[in-house]
């Protein structure tokens, strides 16, 4: 580096005094560094999330994609893609329940309707939604979408499912979110993105929808009575915004770009930028967990990094460790205070969820 190289040439031609005062400045400002210093940390030692426990996969090939939960039988749901199936674990007990299999095309998104126990799947490779009986696992009904159907979430208040599907950068014809009614399964309308859309976050206590759009760099804001895109929040390009999540009642948005990797937090009404963190490559999913003001990010090279949230506007990293190769899917289940994270069988490791607990 130039400065040390500078160092190395004037070192000799100064003075004792000189020399025990840049010494002592360099020794406070490499303990200052030090102490503001993430502790990084490993999957068993850390200062933000205990491993305790991991339930073994047996017979899998291919690589996860999303998970769900049900919360009312603490049954986990995670989409084995490249197997065309759906398993299913209990996470009290810690073991495998059951596998969903037949009629899959590729399955990405889940979904776990608790009103009226049934299972929501989105098939990439079809376009297909697929409903399923949550206590019986049989099948009950098919909606066609488009191509690259993928992430949902559902409207608390009138029970419609948003499911993201299409794309013209994505050449799956127009992009748009379908809404279906979740007790009849039922197409009931459209909300037209023409773009990819990706991630999606309701919000609980007011009527507004996020969605993530990586083509555009941008957060859309749809109104749920209208059904219309009313603001878009525009990210410095050429972010690709890729995981989101909210904190309503600190009124942020929290985003995750790719390509260049980074965390964003907005203002979740205007969309103004109040910080930005350095983050792990190939973030999948992030949860926000409102109790201990932390967030949970798991990413495709395998690593897991907590942020806390010091107040509403400022954050800074306390952990970040190795799980499993391509280990970036996962799941935050609050009322069991657990964080799921979904470990393939790539690059020789076994296939397994393992669960954290977060550390108070």
């Amino acid at each position: 580096m130039a400065w040390f190289a500078n160092l190395a040439e004037t070192w000799p031609r100064m003075n004792i005094v000189s020399r025990t005062i840049l010494a002592v400045t360099l020794v406070i400002a490499a303990s200052l560094a030090q102490a503001q210093a993430p502790n990084l940390g490993t999957a068993e030692k850390n200062d933000a999330l205990a491993l305790v426990g991991r339930i073994p996969v047996p017979n899998m090939t291919g690589t996860w994609d999303h998970l769900t939960v049900d919360l009312a039988t603490d049954r986990l749901f995670a989409s084995a893609q490249e197997d065309n199936q759906v398993r299913v674990f209990d996470l009290v007990a810690r073991k495998p329940l059951y596998t969903i299999t037949g009629g899959f095309a590729r399955p990405q998104g889940l979904y776990y309707v608790s009103g009226t126990d049934s299972l929501a799947v989105t098939n990439g490779k079809d376009g297909s939604l697929r409903f399923f009986n949550g206590k019986t696992y049989e099948p009950i009904k098919i909606v066609p979408l488009s191509l690259g159907a993928d992430m949902m979430d559902m409207d608390p208040k009138t029970n419609y499912l948003y499911v993201d599907h299409g794309g013209i950068d994505s050449d799956r014809g127009p992009g748009a979110l379908a809404i279906v009614d979740s007790k009849t399964w039922e197409k009931v309308g459209e909300v037209p993105t023409e773009y990819r859309p990706a991630a999606l976050e309701m919000e609980k206590h007011g009527s507004r929808l996020f969605v993530l759009v990586p083509g555009l760099s941008q957060v859309a804001v749809v109104d749920r009575t209208s059904n219309q895109i009313f603001a878009r929040f525009q990210l410095a390009v050429p972010a690709q915004p890729i995981a989101l999540t909210l904190d309503e009642p600190g009124h942020r948005a929290f985003v995750v770009n790719r390509r260049p990797s980074s965390f964003n937090v907005l203002d979740i009404d205007t969309g103004r930028p109040i910080a930005t963190l350095d983050t792990i490559d190939g973030v999948e999913s992030m949860y926000f967990d409102a109790k201990l003001h932390r967030l949970y990010l798991t990413a495709l090279d395998g690593y897991v990094q907590v942020i806390q949230q010091v107040d509403v506007n400022h954050y800074k990293t306390i952990a970040r460790f190795f799980t499993g190769h391509h280990a970036g899917t996962s799941q935050y289940v609050s009322n069991l205070n657990l964080l799921c994270v979904a470990v393939p069988p790539v690059e020789g490791q076994a296939a397994e969820i393992w669960l954290f607990q977060p550390k108070p």
